[in-house]
């Protein structure tokens, strides 16, 4: 995978970069994504008590206060989960809501490995998913890059 800032012209026409992505890698992204599109469903479906992951995509709003939290989740999870599995393209204006995406993937993953804080090893898992979980960190920092060049950019007086 291969993540690069847009060139003059593709940043005159709003793109924030491209990605280049290599066909298993592309296969692993649509897996997670399934997966976490189907965590997300069954979110909503049960709930969120019976799943820690489920807790940390889809906290409660109001801890302390039962009620109140209980009223926000029928308000506004749909929406949140509606934005959570939306199709984005790499604009600037989009970014963000891969940089949530690949986060959402990640807290997932730690939940499932046990990490609480960062800098945690966490439990033993499946083989290969600390790898996983290290190249989406590595996903997610490449485009907070791009953001801030976007950012550095426009400071400049350049379009982003």
């Amino acid at each position: 995978m291969r993540v690069s800032a847009a060139s003059a012209e593709q940043a005159a026409d709003g793109v924030l970069g491209t990605v280049r992505v290599e066909v298993e890698e592309a296969r692993i992204l649509a897996s997670l994504a399934d997966q976490l599109q189907a965590l997300l469903a069954d979110g909503l479906a049960t709930g969120t008590e019976r799943d820690g992951a489920l807790r940390r995509l889809l906290p409660d709003a109001y801890r302390h206060e039962p009620d109140l939290a209980d009223e926000w989740r029928q308000l506004s999870r749909r929406g949140l989960v509606d934005r959570k599995i939306a199709e984005v393209a790499l604009t600037e204006s989009d970014a963000l809501d891969w940089v949530r995406g690949v986060g959402d993937l990640r807290l997932v993953i730690a939940e499932r490995m046990g990490i609480v804080v960062d800098g945690d090893e966490g439990a033993f898992a499946e083989p290969g998913l600390r790898d996983v979980y290290d190249w989406l960190a590595w996903l997610q920092d490449s485009l907070v890059q791009l953001l801030e060049q976007a950012d550095a950019r426009r400071a400049s007086g350049g379009d982003a």
